[in-house]
């Protein structure tokens, strides 16, 4: 990796094996053993540098840098030609690649400069542009800060999950002895209920069953369902068909703003002789 002023380059192959390059047959094997040593060297470092500058436009967190603009650079920087230092792709050719509009490309180029990712250096109308690729030590310092934070973050919250769920499904853990030990009950009788006898009802009924009533069997059961049966041993006057509560209600109570509770009173089978005296009051 080339690092100059505060940016890294891409490597390519320096000038002198350049133009030694040019004398060399087609057949690799048949170069000088010292040729082809630093060759392989130089094209080494070539896709080493490749490979970080990739990962680096991938991570680049950078608004401007959307997926469009990541994408017209990956696609700029496979065409970066080791042993030339060639990298002129036209508008066309990376808008066909990409599968985008030239327009786009147009507009997107700008962005990725002002990322500080290329320089473009500007031929004429009809000749395409030269892109020098190139990453600001300070941002790919950032890139790489933010992922690790990123990663050990992860990792933290990982960590946190594999604890809680070991806590919460490790039934040994629970207890109070040893992880080698089975797990025992408690040492202790069942619990008891309290020494006295069950609370009594005061002398009043309630909505449904009666205290002297046997527990499975309520007010309402066989066939006696919707009837007053506490009421009719007081006071035989209360009606239990729905039909007879608004001529009872007018008949029985003259003041007309209680109807209305009377005759809720009487549809939930709670109108008591008490509760009649103090409506017809």
């Amino acid at each position: 990796m080339i690092q100059a002023n505060g940016f890294y380059l891409m490597p390519t192959l320096p000038r002198e094996l350049a133009g030694h390059l040019k004398a060399m047959p087609r057949d690799k094997q048949a170069w000088p053993e010292d040729f082809r040593k630093a060759y392989d060297l130089c094209h080494s470092e070539f896709w080493q540098a490749k490979k970080e500058f990739s990962t680096w436009i991938r991570k680049d967190r950078d608004s401007r840098m959307n997926r469009t603009a990541k994408a017209i650079l990956l696609l700029i920087l496979d065409c970066l030609n080791c042993d030339t230092g060639r990298c002129d792709p036209s508008h066309q050719f990376i808008a066909d690649e990409i599968g985008i509009s030239v327009r786009t490309v147009e507009r997107t180029i700008p962005r990725i400069v002002a990322s500080q990712w290329l320089f473009v250096l500007r031929r004429g109308r009809t000749t395409t542009n030269f892109y020098r690729i190139c990453a600001p030590v300070s941002k790919v310092n950032h890139i790489l800060d933010y992922s690790t934070t990123l990663k050990e973050r992860r990792t933290e919250e990982r960590e946190e999950r594999r604890y809680h769920h070991g806590r919460l499904s490790d039934p040994t853990k629970m207890a109070d002895h040893s992880h080698h030990e089975p797990t025992k009950m408690a040492d202790h009788e069942p619990t008891k209920m309290a020494g006295h006898e069950p609370t009594q009802m005061a002398g009043k009924h309630m909505k449904r069953t009666w205290e002297d009533e046997h527990g499975n069997k309520g007010s309402c059961s066989e066939g006696s369902e919707g009837t007053y049966t506490h009421v009719r041993t007081r006071n035989e006057s209360i009606p239990d068909d729905e039909a007879a509560f608004s001529r009872w209600i007018n008949a029985h109570i003259p003041d007309r703003t209680r109807h209305r509770e009377a005759l809720k009173l009487l549809r939930e089978r709670r109108m008591t002789p008490e509760d009649l005296r103090r409506l017809a009051a």
